[in-house]
């Protein structure tokens, strides 16, 4: 990909898209905490 090594494309652009979907993935965890929460 654009005369990149395979190790190094992945590391420029997967680490990028992993750390994505963890912070998404978080979020709707987090979100779903907060409805679970007693409002009492």
């Amino acid at each position: 990909m654009f005369g990149l090594p395979f190790s190094t494309a992945f590391l420029v652009f997967g680490f990028p898209a992993l750390w994505i979907l963890y912070t998404v993935g978080f979020l709707l965890l987090s979100r779903s905490w907060e409805n679970d929460r007693d409002p009492s």
